[in-house]
């Protein structure tokens, strides 16, 4: 089981009321052989960047229960934060991972350290990227790091992301272009931070389904865990905030 250490802090405060950067800190994922991945987050960041959340969490003991789904396939995580499906993927034997996230210095810089300190940088990289954007540069990495065999991936990890509800299509519209036509497989993994916004949250699955994308959408499960942030007292919401969503798009 993943040991982890979760700051309660989730959004920046304007710049006069920020007092010094706090400090990145270190979490400890166990995998089911005992081997332990070293995932370094970043101090503060807006996106749960600095967060290894509990849809992460999941995603990974997925993962590792079904190593198949990652095991000699192209695999891209998108708004990866500490980036341990990816580190793990690649740990699994992924032919090759490219994690991407928002082209922060601290954060790219942050995930490339933790694919080093896993030793898993033979296939493995990290890449800055902001949704709907050309994706030159990550397909041509990709030819670059298989020899020019593959220009899409066969697995794309959104892991706790559509949460950003207005940049659903521009999500949608680079996982169009990445995925490998007809066999890829994407992995939607969330819990609902935010109850009012549920609804929203569940309106990346409608979008997916309709044009230009044409994804189907498989419901795998819902688990309880616990709600993520413990400064949220709100007790007639514990419920909701306590889920873990898992979806596959195909």
């Amino acid at each position: 089981m993943a040991t982890y250490y979760i700051p309660t802090d989730i959004f920046e405060e304007p710049d006069s009321y920020l007092g010094d950067e706090p400090e990145g800190t270190l979490a400890t994922y166990t995998t089911i052989t005992n081997s332990d991945l070293q995932i370094n987050l970043v101090g503060a960041s807006p996106l749960y960047g600095h967060i290894l959340t509990h849809a992460c969490l999941y995603l990974a003991n997925y993962i590792e229960q079904n190593a198949d789904t990652v095991k000699g396939k192209t695999v891209l995580e998108v708004g990866s934060g500490g980036a341990l499906p990816s580190i793990l993927s690649a740990h699994l034997g992924a032919k090759y991972v490219i994690s991407t996230d928002f082209p922060d210095s601290d954060l790219i810089k942050n995930i490339n350290r933790n694919i080093v300190e896993n030793k898993v940088q033979n296939n493995c990289s990290a890449l800055g990227y902001i949704w709907g954007n050309e994706t030159d540069e990550i397909v041509d990495l990709l030819k670059e790091k298989t020899n020019g065999e593959n220009s899409t991936f066969d697995v794309i990890i959104l892991s706790d992301v559509i949460f950003n509800h207005t940049e659903h299509v521009k999500l949608l519209k680079t996982c169009r272009k990445l995925l490998t036509p007809g066999s890829g497989k994407i992995l939607v993994t969330f819990s609902p931070h935010r109850p009012k916004l549920y609804e929203k949250d569940m309106e990346f699955f409608e979008t997916a389904q309709k044009e230009p994308f044409h994804f189907e959408s498989h419901f795998i499960e819902m688990q309880h865990w616990s709600p993520l942030f413990k400064d949220d007292t709100d007790e007639t919401t514990v419920e909701i905030r306590s889920r873990v969503y898992f979806y596959i798009l195909d």
